[in-house]
């Protein structure tokens, strides 16, 4: 019964990180660019969130980075950029840096993928 949960957790974690990672793309494809910066974090609900500051056309905005980590967190005043999507500028995310879309995206996957293939060993 052990294996077929790891694979079943496994198969669920491997469809939520390539889906993150389609999101991910499609994002770094057709958002706009802008330099940013990390301005604060917190613990919310046992992950780490980071409050990232960017200017567009003058103006200064702030959002909370939507991906998160529990194990890590950008230091205040780190560089960073950040994707905004075109038709609203508070819609933004951090497109890289220790807690970027892709890292988590890719962990979520390869953490799925491992469980995967270690419930098919255990199934033998």
């Amino acid at each position: 019964m052990m294996p077929l949960a790891f694979v079943a957790i496994g198969a669920l974690f491997v469809v939520i990180g390539a889906t993150t990672l389609v999101r991910h793309r499609r994002r770094s494809q057709s958002w706009r660019t802008y330099p940013g910066r990390v301005v604060g974090s917190r613990l919310d609900d046992g992950q780490i969130r980071s409050r990232v500051a960017y200017v567009q056309d003058g103006r200064e905005y702030t959002f909370w980075n939507r991906f998160t980590s529990t194990t890590m967190t950008d230091p205040v005043g780190r560089e960073v950029e950040v994707l905004v999507n075109p038709e609203d500028p508070n819609d933004a995310v951090v497109s890289g840096g220790l807690v970027g879309g892709g890292v988590v995206s890719w962990a979520i996957l390869l953490l799925g993928a491992g469980a995967v293939v270690f419930g098919f060993v255990l199934l033998r």
